[in-house]
């Protein structure tokens, strides 16, 4: 049975790469499911419908003028995703390191600790 994920299943509930030993789907499946997501997000369209004509200037062209609002909004989202992408993929490398992600792991659990404390003292 196919999963979000990509992958099948067997009856178990286990992924069948799993048990045949495979580490897993390639990345294009690995993807499909978000960009699956993504495509479906109404929201955002529903926002865009609602935001966007408050903007258009009294007299002018609706349609070519939301268009234009939607390539200034694409391009925005493309200036903004692509050094934040590119980012993300420098500190890749750093963040896998098992140091890092120990001295991340002791950091993030201090603070849970602190937060707990924190609350048992207020209350």
């Amino acid at each position: 049975m196919p999963s979000l994920d990509g992958r099948t299943s067997t009856n178990s509930g286990t992924p069948s790469s799993a048990v045949n030993g495979a580490s897993g789907p390639p990345n294009a499946v690995r993807m499909q499911p978000g960009a699956m997501r993504r495509k479906a997000r109404w929201k955002t369209g529903v926002f865009a419908v609602s935001f966007l004509p408050q903007f258009v200037p009294q007299g002018a062209p609706v349609l070519p003028t939301l268009l234009a609002f939607s390539v200034i909004w694409a391009v925005i989202d493309l200036l903004w995703y692509l050094p934040l992408i590119w980012l993300a993929g420098r500190v890749r490398g750093v963040l896998q390191r098992r140091s890092i992600q120990r001295r991340m792991e002791q950091v993030s659990g201090a603070v849970l600790v602190g937060l707990g404390m924190r609350l048992a003292v207020e209350s």
